[in-house]
């Protein structure tokens, strides 16, 4: 079978290789992988900028259908429709791992960087990390569970939106949309979506789409006077920092509200980032860094999309096949589109 494999160290060096079909050993199964998105990660490892284990086969946000059993998986039965959390490696042993916080384990693995991913025709998980798609949930929406159960645990289970909260999302791309999605889901009063000159033509009318409240560019408007005019002068209860943009860091403290909460979830990709440390220190909002998702994420998110009020058909802008997968790369690294699904040769036989 074929795979899109990231073969040695440095920038570069992805290329389609011939790679054996795997299998599962015990406790793990097969899976067929009938559609897989590409994240944000997969562009930096790439480009060598994202802790990897090469040689490894990208992509981590999939969905697909069990094809084999391996030893011992009871519970599982070939043909499922599945999606799987990507905390493989956590020890299970270690304080984290102990007290409910696997995923963000120092030993974990996850598929498409620690051990071989989605972008490929089968691959192996353990059964242990699986959740089954509901029957009318589509393959294609499935494969978002990753990214939308990330922005469940970090925007309900960690910053708590509540009803009637002004939440702002800093950052239009694909994480932001679904958070805005979750926003309005979870009785957001009012949300506003702030982006750059660059996301406005692509990215910021599908958050107007999504049900955002006021979108801003902040190359032409200031955010912080949306903000101010939308909440009688007092600053946002929830700003959810999506970008890693430094300046939309720094920005957050200043459109908080006293004692209001800021959610980072975006990458800056530098060691250091300035802040207006002072006027957080007299605001006194909580700060929560949100990282990765947990089983409860999973479920709701799944849960959230078998109802029906969870739709992110409109994240999913671009479709590609696996042969056109440097073309997918630049759509999604020149802000073209939102989610960009990639079809290995398998799911087009299907």
């Amino acid at each position: 079978m074929r795979a899109l494999v990231k073969y040695d160290r440095g920038p570069g060096l992805v290329e389609i290789r011939e790679v054996p079909r795997p299998q599962p050993p015990p406790g793990w199964v097969q899976i067929q992988v009938r559609a897989v998105a590409i994240c944000g990660s997969d562009i930096h490892i790439r480009d060598d900028a994202h802790p990897y284990w090469p040689p490894i086969t990208l992509g981590h946000e999939f969905s697909g259908v069990i094809s084999q059993l391996g030893e011992g998986v009871e519970g599982w039965e070939v043909g499922q429709r599945v999606v799987s959390e990507t905390r493989t490696g956590s020890c299970g042993v270690c304080q984290l791992c102990q007290t409910g916080w696997p995923h963000v384990c120092p030993h974990k693995r996850p598929p498409g960087i620690g051990i071989n991913g989605a972008m490929t025709d089968y691959l192996v998980m353990p059964a242990r990390l699986l959740h089954r798609i509901p029957d009318n949930v589509s393959f294609d929406q499935a494969a978002l569970m990753e990214p939308t159960a990330c922005c469940i645990h970090g925007l309900l289970e960690r910053v708590s939106v509540q009803p009637g909260d002004l939440v702002v999302i800093q950052g239009p791309g694909p994480i932001g949309i679904i958070s805005l999605l979750l926003a309005r889901i979870a009785g957001a009063r009012a949300v506003i979506v702030s982006g750059t000159t660059r996301s406005a033509r692509h990215r910021l009318p599908v958050a107007v789409r999504c049900g955002a409240d006021v979108v801003v560019d902040v190359g032409k408007e200031s955010l912080e006077e949306a903000v101010m005019d939308l909440s009688d002068g007092n600053g946002a209860d929830v700003v959810f920092e999506t970008s890693g943009s430094p300046q939309a860091i720094a920005e957050a403290f200043r459109i908080v509200r006293r004692c209001g909460r800021i959610g980072a979830i975006g990458i800056s990709g530098g060691m250091e980032v300035p802040v207006p440390w002072d006027v957080g220190v007299f605001k006194a909002p909580v700060l929560t860094y949100c990282f990765s998702s947990t089983w409860s994420a999973w479920e709701h998110g799944l849960a959230l999309l078998a109802s029906g009020k969870l739709d992110l058909a409109p994240v999913i802008t671009h479709r590609f096949t696996l042969d056109q997968w440097e073309q997918a790369f630049e759509v999604m690294e020149n802000s073209e589109g939102l989610k960009v699904l990639i079809y290995p040769d398998i799911a087009l036989e299907n």
